[in-house]
């Protein structure tokens, strides 16, 4: 066993499907594992990877060189191997076992020989088997215009890893598994952008580069591919039957979940369609609501004007009663300076007199 090859693993003790991004190596491979299969995981690590897929039913075989990180994944595999798949056979340590999914997470790329690793597995796999891996991008954007620096530069972890042995672009790796026996069936791409800033590549200074270099590199489609995420099959009759079957899997799922949606689609429609109506006979009620508001207010208005009208005519009468009233009272001082009325007013006292003397 190469002890120096060996790293410190994640643990991930508490990560689920759901925490995973569909922008993930995981979520993809977690996806295309399925239920109730029987998967032998490569490079377990701390069998992280093997917790999720054993979750949806599967059974589990790990392998991995690292007795400690071994150790760990036991807890979620039916048993883990501790070797390395440079020096075993993997027929002589998986005797009479065939498995439905092999998993190559980010391994094969750490091989000195993985033409061979591949075909051995192939072996292990059951008619309709298949293989999952995920391979890094040594054509990502960053790798390139590091290399235009004149840097090629290890590191503990990302596309550069101090332990990768091999580096693949698409086309690599699509003959990887050609040559091994395999076609592959699907391949996606897990995107990280050239200028992240992330320690999964280069860190490159964009003003130090020609804009027109990085726009020549950005056009090409695997320029922020940080790894492939493919599924390969047998180059057999099974192998095709089982990648056909796959798809018509992935289709019937796809279709299925779309009627799902077309179903709650439908039925929040028929709640909009329900509510909207109960707004309608809202809207009724409070149109009717308004139209009386608006016939009071009419009524109103009207009995308003009469008043104003009665109001005016008593303005009028009261200004004419005035009028009338200081007319009596011209006429009233004019009798009092009269000469008649002042001569009255003697006789008036004089009878007056006249009585009391009596």
């Amino acid at each position: 066993m190469v002890t120096k090859l060996e790293k410190d693993y994640p643990l991930l003790p508490n990560i689920t499907a759901e925490d995973l991004d569909e922008n993930s190596s995981l979520k993809k491979m977690l996806r295309w594992v399925g239920e109730n299969k029987h998967v032998i995981d490569f490079g377990c690590a701390t069998g992280y990877f093997a917790r999720l897929v054993s979750s949806k039913g599967c059974r589990v075989t790990g392998i991995e060189i690292n007795a400690k990180a071994a150790k760990i994944a036991e807890k979620y595999c039916e048993k883990v191997i501790v070797a390395d798949l440079e020096f075993v056979n993997l027929k002589d340590v998986l005797t009479e076992t065939k498995f439905d999914v092999a998993v190559f997470g980010d391994v094969l790329e750490h091989l000195r020989n993985p033409w061979k690793v591949l075909e051995e597995t192939r072996e292990l796999l059951q008619p309709e088997g298949y293989v999952i891996a995920s391979i890094p991008n040594i054509a990502h954007g960053a790798i390139r215009l590091a290399l235009l620096q004149g840097k090629f530069e290890y590191t503990e972890l990302g596309i550069l890893d101090n332990t990768h042995l091999r580096f693949f672009t698409r086309q690599t790796v699509t003959e990887l598994f050609e040559h091994s026996g395999y076609f592959v069936d699907t391949c996606e791409q897990i995107k990280l952008p050239i200028f992240s800033g992330s320690d999964w590549i280069p860190h490159i200074d964009k003003n130090q580069v020609d804009i027109n270099v990085i726009n020549a590199i950005e056009q090409d489609e695997d320029a922020d591919t940080l790894q492939f995420v493919l599924r390969a099959f047998p180059l057999s009759l099974e192998g095709k039957y089982s990648a056909l079957y796959q798809k018509y899997s992935q289709l019937s799922e796809e279709y299925h979940n779309c009627q799902n949606q077309i179903k709650e689609m439908y039925a929040e429609l028929k709640r909009s369609h329900l509510a909207l109506e109960e707004k309608e006979v809202q809207l009724e009620k409070t149109q009717t609501q308004l139209e009386e508001v608006q016939n009071q207010l009419q009524q109103a208005q009207s009995h308003l004007q009469e008043i104003q009208q009665q109001w005016q005519i008593i303005q009028t009468q009261l200004q004419q009663a005035h009028t009338a009233w200081e007319d009596c009272q011209n006429i009233i001082k004019g009798m009092e300076s009269s000469k008649f009325w002042k001569l009255r007013q003697v006789l008036f006292q004089l009878k007056k007199a006249f009585i009391s003397s009596r």
